[in-house]
């Protein structure tokens, strides 16, 4: 990608804002930058409309414009805008922002271009975001610098001499600067995707210490990464989750959990300062250090090393479709075939996220039980008497890593016959009994052979029935046989009953 923002001859990156009420856009070769807005602006001796005064940036003076008030919708002014930094022709502008919404790579051939009758337009086209739908307007940067009676002032934003800087002539990259908890971290815009203001987290079979859920993405669902975790500097509560940054990796897309997107900076390449070694847990993935005017010491991501690491190209690989529902007679016709060709049935139920395990593996579903004689034993709810053998009972949801759910009224016990005796599965819910529909024999899965189906990570996914999504193959009796392997005294092996028989 070059430095004015272009990924490609039919590819162009823009900065997206909120301003005037409008989402806009500009092509990050006319954005600069973006500072806080102070309080309160130096006056000029100069008035034109929407013209609220002027911001002392380093080492000059920048007139900043109220678009809104251009355009006749004028607002209130709040604490939190910012002043985007606009050129063009050689001059600067800021314009006043309601919030940086992040970045975007829009192909050339979806902008639609717009004009009218005499001219006047401040904006040269529209496009809808590839990945949400959601319009902006792509702002005519020297139209907007053209309005009459607006001061504008010479861009010394890329002359480091004219600022008395020490990296006169030196090369420049921007940044997207974001909030991941306490730490401020950057990326080059070149290595980012795109970003997601407000990603709706999901739970999924993923999560883990480094992924916190899914997303809705691309018509799929995509792995969010915590960036701390994946850096090795603490954890990202799931509360703080307020932000995305998409990374496409080839195969796949996975997003970085953030807690906010701040700004879009232009900074020197000398400016990013090497950091130790030694002084960082994975400074693989770090290129160094930059002060950022307003914000402070920011940890500057290698995009390049980022795209590359195994982690994350292991989730980009897991992305999974999500496929527009079809007819229900497809659905239904699909479900017979698999049971006219013998599909194995399949047992759909909930531990907060749905799971599949094969029906052969459950020898009856009990409701959950009023009463359980507890045990010491750690993922042990405690014992059951069934049918003159002591059975015990499982939270399976505290068995796969996810945390302990209290019984409601839909919990059973799934009884699973484990080498000659019985072992109870707490679940919250059933959902449904049918035919496998779906499988990929050769598709690799995550773990130790050991655990082979026995993880959320290293099940298999299936389809099943009429439900398009993957889900996962949890085998219950490689469960049962991990935790018994771990215990030292193993668990109570029960006699196994006659009979056994399915009831609901």
């Amino acid at each position: 990608m070059t430095g004015d923002g272009a990924g490609s001859p039919e590819e162009v990156v823009y900065g997206l804002l909120r301003m005037a009420g409008t989402d806009v856009a500009l092509p990050l070769s006319a954005l600069r930058e973006v500072v806080p807005c102070p309080p309160e602006l130096v006056g000029l001796p100069a008035a034109a409309p929407g013209l609220l005064g002027a911001l002392e940036l380093r080492r000059f003076v920048l007139p900043v414009l109220d678009l809104g008030a251009v355009l006749g919708r004028p607002v209130e002014r709040r604490a939190d805008q910012v002043v985007v930094v606009v050129a063009s022709g050689g001059q600067v502008l800021g314009l006043l922002a309601d919030e940086v919404r992040g970045i975007c790579k829009v192909p050339a051939d979806v902008l639609v271009a717009a004009r009218t009758e005499g001219g006047g337009l401040l904006f040269s086209s529209t496009f809808r975001h590839p990945e949400t739908g959601q319009a902006h307007s792509i702002l005519d940067a020297a139209a907007i610098l053209a309005l009459p009676g607006v001061p504008t002032v010479t861009d010394v934003t890329r002359d480091a001499s004219a600022l008395g800087g020490p990296g006169a002539g030196a090369p420049r990259r921007t940044l997207t600067v974001l909030r991941c908890g306490p730490y401020r971290l950057a990326v080059d815009a070149a290595h980012v995707h795109t970003t997601l203001p407000t990603p709706d987290l999901r739970p999924s079979v993923l999560d883990s210490e480094l992924c916190r859920g899914v997303v809705h993405f691309s018509d799929r669902e995509v792995p969010v990464v915590d960036p701390l975790a994946l850096l090795g500097l603490g954890e990202l509560s799931r509360g703080e989750t307020g932000a995305g940054l998409v990374l496409d990796l080839g195969p796949g897309y996975v997003v970085l959990g953030l807690s906010e997107l701040l700004e879009l900076v232009d900074v020197a390449d000398d400016d990013v300062l090497p950091t130790p070694p030694y002084a960082l847990p994975r400074p693989d993935l770090l290129s160094g250090m930059v002060d950022v005017e307003g914000l402070g010491d920011c940890l500057v991501l290698d995009g390049a090393a980022l795209l590359a690491d195994p982690e994350l190209s292991g989730f980009a690989s897991v992305n999974t479709a999500l496929e527009t529902a079809p007819s229900r007679g497809d659905d239904a016709a699909s479900v017979a075939a698999a049971a006219a060709n013998g599909a194995p049935s399949y047992l759909l139920f909930s531990i907060g996220l749905d799971i599949a395990t094969p029906l052969d593996q459950v020898a009856e579903i009990l409701p959950y039980p009023e009463t359980l004689t507890a045990t010491a034993v750690p993922g042990l709810l405690g014992l059951i008497t069934h049918r003159r053998a002591a059975v015990p009972v499982l939270c399976l949801a505290t068995l796969l890593g996810r945390t302990d759910r209290p019984a409601g009224a839909a919990a059973c016990l799934l009884l699973v016959d484990v080498d000659g005796g019985l072992v109870g599965f707490a679940v919250d819910a059933l959902r449904t009994i049918a035919p496998r529909t779906w499988t990929d024999p050769e598709q690799a899965v995550r773990g130790a052979a050991a655990d082979q189906g026995a993880t959320l990570r290293s099940a298999p996914l299936v389809r099943v029935g009429e439900d398009s999504r993957l889900l996962p193959d949890l085998d219950l009796r490689a469960v049962a046989r991990r935790l018994q392997h771990r215990a030292p005294a193993g668990l109570p092996s029960p006699r196994r009953p006659t009979e056994p028989q399915l009831t609901r």
